[in-house]
């Protein structure tokens, strides 16, 4: 299914401040990648150059110009008021470069990044891998590749009451997409992080103020609403017999990191 990157644009352009605040599961898999990429080892240098794809709101930036204040950054987003949620330099005092634009599409010039990071943002990618073919043609000898993204059972609750969603990677696909761009896959983490909501209208509330929802231009009726709240809640109620305050219905993140290597 091809993205509609025009729709995505738009909606997250909309929703930058209050994703900035309620996107918590996403702020967290940032941390955890960055936590990664620094604790590895893998680099035995900071990077002379990086770049960050679908920086957004800088969940990862702030991570990055931290740990690497000597690197050179360029930044991407889709949407170009990111900009203004973003360093402007680092601490030594290095600009940060920012290039709007379509990040699958991101203009890499050859053999000249040490290191090439992205967060939560591959899954909106209508080929991921020739994306980290093109990457990996990108970074120097023994730069490093490190992204997280989303894997099949992301919002499998929507997909089940809506029939439609992403199609999201699975581990198996991107470590055969690492491997044929001759990449060296240094450390994967997937595991599953279930968030519980009050009813099936605040897993709406949450997706639309996220921006995460532009996956198709659907407007909601009254009977589709009941439609869709009748069968979530069949489907997906979450009762807790100890703690009443545990009820409610349960949306499923999915998360995987990858970390590889240039040889």
């Amino acid at each position: 299914m091809k993205h509609d990157k025009h729709l995505l644009q738009q909606r997250f352009a909309r929703r930058l401040e209050s994703y900035a605040s309620l996107a918590t599961v996403q702020r967290s898999i940032a941390d955890r990648l960055a936590e990664m990429l620094v604790g590895g080892g893998w680099l035995t240098a900071a990077p002379r150059r990086g770049v960050e794809i679908g920086a957004g709101t800088g969940f990862l930036t702030r991570h990055l110009v931290e740990h690497f204040p000597d690197t050179e950054w360029t930044l991407n987003d889709l949407v170009a008021k990111s900009q203004d949620y973003l360093p402007k330099a680092t601490s030594h005092g290095l600009a940060v470069r920012f290039e709007a634009g379509d990040g699958e599409a991101f203009p890499f010039i050859e053999s000249h990044y040490g290191l090439i990071a992205s967060a939560s943002t591959l899954q909106w990618f209508d080929d991921l891998p020739a994306f980290i073919t093109r990457a990996a043609r990108g970074l120097e000898p023994h730069g490093l590749l490190a992204i997280s993204t989303f894997g099949p059972d992301n919002f499998h609750e929507i997909t089940a009451t809506t029939g439609y969603g992403l199609e999201y990677p699975t581990v198996v696909s991107l470590l055969e997409g690492c491997q044929a761009a001759k990449l060296t896959v240094r450390a994967t983490q997937e595991w599953h992080e279930r968030q519980l909501y009050p009813s099936p209208l605040e897993v709406l509330r949450h997706l639309r103020l996220t921006g995460v929802n532009a996956v198709a231009a659907e407007r909601w009726t009254h009977s589709r609403l009941r439609t869709f709240e009748q069968e979530y809640n069949t489907l997906f109620h979450n009762t807790s017999a100890t703690n009443p305050t545990e009820s409610g219905v349960t949306l499923t993140f999915h998360p995987i990191i990858l970390i590889a290597q240039k040889s």
